[in-house]
Parts: structure tokens; sequence; C-alpha cells
């Protein structure tokens, strides 16, 4: 009898996590916006500290609950019904087996698998290791401020912008895009930007790629990312590029830096100083935590401080900013929220770009100004996919914004191009004036030079496709 009993407990159990890893998976996806199986493998392979656990209710109440009605049931039935009684152990175990084929399939489990089993020669045709390019920078080197806004898509200028909300919720950024003093690179002919591949679909994907030129898909047999440990020890990226022409360098943002790993990369690329959560406690009160850490509005009146000692110093500096009120499910609510439009999120984007105008005017006001380039972009398309799914067009072409201020560099190739957030990479180096012989780094393409980018060679599809795969490159030159 107590075997039986114990047999009737595995079977329930394993019901109620395999029930609940199917419902997670499918909730993932849409809460999480993730956009591939690599992204899950990335961060089983990097620190979580500093997560907000705000999702973790919604986890309980949307998925768990769910998987505990589906365990009930099942108990019911194994009560009620003689044969479900008697074959318990075997029906458990095929239900089991059907919801982690279920949870496999909804998080592109599969796919990824074969992938893993793939090579690509994308990397051996068309990477170019920045180690082996000459740069030439001019005399007068400029400083760089790298505003990466969270999750920042032109999607969320006006239709008659290029956009796809009825008005513009970023009135600022949208001024920013068309000033003719400015630079604004877009995929038509009116605002837009860049495209989202394989391994750049979040926060720490997006910085390297627009300072790498390259993806995060990380083979699963790769190391973990840790203190001590070398993040992309094999690649050269900007704060690499930077540091060896003397710049100082600092990213500030209002979470823990540790979280996806930025921490390390940030610190063994261009031993660039991390002014974070961890550090503002000091600056805060007591125990003060909010949202990821503290809200873009203290974020904001830090960054002014922190440019403005940079700037007294002697060397040239590179500042990155990283903004965090707009981060998905639903974003941060400050003081200064207020409800203009039908959507939460729609309001919080209005008040950022509000926010990050003001600093841009605070910036250009300063005597450093005269001597710096400002670059303002998304760090990747929104992951707030239930925000997505009910607000915009389902067949819009979504693309991360772009600007730069102040840029030493002009083109005529501007728009309707076709690239990626790791063009962003060289692009950014041409702004600042330095000369690129053969316009490429990375995987990335300087936008100014208007070379084919390798969205525009092989296509958007067909390079996320071969960004998934394997190659012998990518293990032995950046990671």
């Amino acid at each position: 009898m107590k075997g039986i009993r114990m047999g009737y407990f595995f079977s329930l159990l394993g019901v109620l996590i395999t029930s609940a890893l199917a419902f997670s998976a499918k909730w993932a996806m849409n809460y999480f916006g993730l956009s591939c199986f690599e992204q899950i493998v990335f961060h089983l392979k990097v620190p979580l500290e500093g997560t907000n656990t705000e999702f973790l209710h919604d986890w309980v109440r949307l998925c768990f609950s769910k998987a505990i009605a589906a365990t009930v049931i099942f108990l019911l039935l194994i009560l009620c019904v003689p044969i479900i009684r008697i074959e318990s152990g075997y029906i458990s175990a095929w239900l089991c087996l059907l919801f982690l084929i279920i949870a496999a399939h909804r998080v592109g489990f599969f796919e990824w698998v074969i992938n893993q089993f793939r090579h690509t020669g994308l990397y051996d045709q068309y990477y170019t290791d920045p180690h082996d390019v000459h740069l030439e920078f001019p005399e007068q080197k400029q400083n760089l401020i790298h505003i990466f806004m969270e999750s920042m898509e032109t999607t969320y200028t006006s239709k008659e912008n290029g956009g796809d909300y009825p008005e513009d919720l970023i009135p600022e950024l949208s001024k920013l895009a068309k000033d003719p003093d400015n630079v604004h690179f877009s995929h038509t002919d009116r605002m837009g930007g860049a495209h989202v591949v394989a391994g750049t679909g979040w926060t720490t994907g997006g910085m390297v790629a627009q300072t790498a030129g390259v993806g995060l898909t990380v083979p699963t047999v790769s190391h973990r990312f840790k203190e001590n440990t070398p993040f992309l020890g094999h690649s050269k990226t900007l704060g690499d590029i930077l540091e060896e022409q003397g710049y100082q360098q600092e990213l500030c943002i209002g979470s823990d830096a540790t979280f996806g790993g930025r921490r390390y990369y940030y610190e063994q690329h261009g031993h660039t100083e991390i002014f974070d959560y961890e550090k503002a406690k000091a600056f805060l009160p007591e125990g003060y935590h909010v949202f990821w850490g503290f809200e873009d509005e203290k974020l904001v009146e830090f960054a002014k401080q922190e440019l403005t000692r940079l700037a007294a110093g002697d060397q040239p500096f590179h500042f990155t900013l990283l903004t965090v009120d707009t981060h998905h499910p639903k974003g941060y609510k400050g003081h200064d929220y207020q409800d203009i439009y039908p959507e939460r999120l729609s309001n919080i984007i209005r008040i950022s770009s509000a926010r990050i105008g003001e600093l841009v005017e605070w910036i250009q006001q300063q005597p450093f100004y005269a001597n710096t380039t400002v670059m303002i972009s998304g760090d990747h398309t929104s992951m707030a996919e239930d925000y997505i799914r009910h607000t915009y067009e389902k067949d819009y072409d979504r693309t991360v914004y772009n600007v730069f201020l102040h840029a030493k560099n002009k083109t005529e190739y501007t728009h309707r191009r076709l690239f990626t957030t790791m063009d962003l990479f060289p692009t950014t180096l041409s702004a600042m004036g330095v000369k690129i012989p053969g316009h490429r780094l990375g995987l990335g393409t300087d936008l100014f030079s208007g070379q084919k980018t390798l969205a525009e060679t092989v296509g958007l599809e067909k390079l996320d496709q071969e960004l998934r795969k394997q190659s012998d490159v990518y293990w032995k030159k950046i990671l």
C-alpha cells in the first residue's frame, strides 16, 4: 500500500513539474519576449544578481496556479476513474513526456539542438578581426557619449513619421532623428532603424553587438561567464580600441551591472569604471530599491555628475549610459507618470523620450560638447510581447532607434539601408572621425561609407539563420 501511494505521489509530482514547464514556456516567450533559445542558454552562463523579482508574482499567478490545477484534475481522475488509477504511472509518464515536448517546442529547443550540429562559413567569409585593422584616429580625439535606451524602437513614433503609433510617443527623439545636423540611419525613407538578429535581442547581446560587431550565440559547451573568466576574451571591442587611445571609460546604469555579465564585459574590455546600483547605494537612502535598482530620474542626475567629473580630466572620455524605466514587461511608473495614453508602457515611453531629450539639451550646453559625439540607440527591440502584440500591427517591421549628434562624418547613404545593430560598432567609430580601412569591423559595416552591409549582401533572414549555427572562427577569434 505504501509503495502504491508513493507511486501516486511521484506521478502527481511529475505532472506538476512538467506541466509547470509547459505553461512557463509559453508565458516566458510572451512575458520576456524571448527571441530564441540562445538567449536562455546565455543567461544560464552568466550571473543573475540584481534580477527584478517582480516577475515571480506573475509566474505564480499565471503558470504555477495552472500547473496545480492540472495536477488536481489528474488526481481527481485517479480517484474517480478505476482504469486511470490502475495505469496512473503509465499515463503520467506519457503526460510528462507530452508536457516536456510542448515546453521544448515553445522555446525553440529543437531548432537550437539541430543548429548545434550545423556549421556556417559566415564568419570565415565575412568576419573582420579588429585586431588586424589599423584604425586612424583624428589628431583631436572626440569624446563619446553612448546612450543606450532600454528597448527603444522607432515603432513608437507616429505612423506619419514611419512608426506604428497613432501619434508620436517619442517627439524628442523624433526631432533629433529628423534634425539635418544629426545623422539617423533608417531602413525606409522615413524614420526607421537597425534590425535585431540572433544573439542581439536582449540587453547584453545588444550592447555587445553595438560595441563588438558580433552577437552572443554562445555554444552550450562554452565556459560560464563569471568573475576572472574571460568574457569574449578573443574579441577586440570598442572599449579595447578606445583604451589603447587613452580614453577614460565609464558605464552608468540603474541596476546591478553583474546581471547578464555586463560588469565583466565592460571591465575586461577597456577597464571601464562601473557606476551601477551597487555603487549608487552610497548616494541613495538606506535600503532604497525600486524596479531593477533605481529609476531613470536618478540615473540622469548621476550621469550629469559623472560626465562633469570625466570632462574635468585631461583624457578624452567614453561614457555609456543605459536606461531602465522602459524595461519589459510593464516598465517603471515614477512620480511623474501620467495617464495620457491607454497603455501603461506607452506613457512610460513618452516620459523616457522627454527625459533623454532634456539630458541631451544639458549635454549640448556643456563646454565639453564642442569635442563630443553623442550616440543614442535602443539596445534592442522591445521584449514586452503583450504590449507589442496588443498595440501595434503584427506585420510592422520593428527596428532599433539610432541617432548620432555632432558626428565628425557625413553621408548621403542614410535611408533605405538594411542593417543590424552589429553595424553600429564601426559606424560609431566613423562618427567620431576615425578612418576604418575596408569600412568593416567584426560583422559590422560602417554605414557612413555606403558600402553594403552583411544584411544587404546575404539577406536579413539568411544572416539570422547563419548566426545560429556553429563556427570555429567564433570559438577561436571571438569567444
